[in-house]
């Protein structure tokens, strides 16, 4: 009868021990900080960093690595050396710039891919004449209604940036901002910036808002056909479950470029992140790309720095180290 007793005993204990884990576990959190950037960043631009940097770019002529330097050099008060300025000065002169970005623009405005400023902003604007939108949904239209693979994302944000287009007039060029940043999402997802948790967001949203199947119904064998039918793709838009997601893109674009947003995405895997980003492009501006670029997602990261004492983790560990205890009492009883 005794022994009986014991071993029930020692399964009670083992059973409080359990629940003592689980609630303790539950209950367990640590403490967070958010990372002190402005101190991260001044130590890692010291001893001629930025000069070192911006020489190496010129050299293999990463332009756009350029101004990402140079935003930072401003934000945090860096003074570059005068041979720097002067190789930023013959790089950057009047011809250099218009031979570049007429031939960036036109290549960004026919194709809708985009690795430059300026192809960024052809992309953007063949969007804002429609021709870009109507381009890919007759693109990756065709394919879908021949039951090909194709893209779902473009021809998804290629319809509701139609359907924005539509509703531009209506809200005097309030939905421009949201249009954008539908481009902006297009040549991310093109230049296979985007991650596979934030590409899974944007593909959610879009599955409440476009209604795909309504382009069975359409003819797509030419531009000029298919903008005969804008009306119909814009009723099968609601771009209602898009807006929290667009404003967030576009605020991140408002504070520093459209460019620099499309290249901010890459650190992105959720909503969460998106915000947290768009929360930081308006403090630090244009300087937002650089430091993503040298402390890539500890930028928004929040700093563990200890275990977070509560009232009810405290009552778990008390819980499980008194189980604990008891149960080697008992089970040191049972074998003496």
């Amino acid at each position: 009868m005794r022994f009986l007793t014991k071993i029930l005993t020692l399964l009670i204990f083992l059973t409080l021990m359990g629940i003592s884990y689980i609630y303790a576990k539950k209950n367990f959190a640590y403490s967070y900080k958010e990372p002190n950037i402005e101190q991260i960043m001044h130590t890692k631009l010291q001893n001629g960093y930025l000069d070192r940097e911006i020489s190496k770019a010129i050299k293999e002529k990463r332009f756009k690595d350029i101004k990402i330097y140079t935003n930072l050099a401003d934000r945090f008060g860096i003074e570059l050396k005068p041979a720097t300025k002067e190789l930023i000065k013959q790089e950057f002169t009047t011809t250099k710039k218009i031979t570049r970005g007429v031939k960036n623009f036109v290549k960004g405005f026919l194709s809708g891919k985009a690795n430059s400023g300026t192809e960024v902003a052809g992309a953007v604007a063949s969007d804002f004449t429609i021709y870009g939108d109507l381009r890919d949904i007759r693109r990756e239209g065709e394919k879908y209604i021949a039951d090909e693979p194709y893209d779902k994302m473009i021809l998804g944000l290629s319809m509701a940036g139609l359907a924005l287009s539509a509703t531009q007039l209506v809200t005097f060029g309030g939905s421009s901002t949201l249009k954008a940043a539908a481009s902006s999402l297009k040549i991310a997802k093109r230049e296979k910036v985007l991650t596979k948790g934030f590409s899974k967001t944007i593909s959610k949203d879009l599955e409440k808002a476009v209604d795909i199947e309504s382009l069975k119904h359409l003819k797509l064998g030419s531009i000029k056909e298919l903008k005969a039918d804008a009306k119909i793709i814009k009723n099968s838009v609601n771009t209602k479950p898009l807006k929290p997601l667009l404003t967030n893109v576009h605020t991140i674009a408002k504070n520093t470029s459209i460019a620099d947003s499309i290249a901010l995405l890459k650190y992105i895997d959720n909503t969460k992140d998106l915000k947290s980003v768009a929360k930081l492009s308006k403090r630090y501006k244009g300087a937002t790309r650089g430091i993503f670029k040298l402390m890539g997602k500890n930028a928004f990261r929040l700093v563990k720095v200890g275990i977070k004492w509560s009232k009810n983790l405290i009552i778990g560990v008390a819980g499980f180290v008194f189980s604990l205890f008891g149960f080697l009492v008992t089970l040191f009883r049972l074998f003496k």
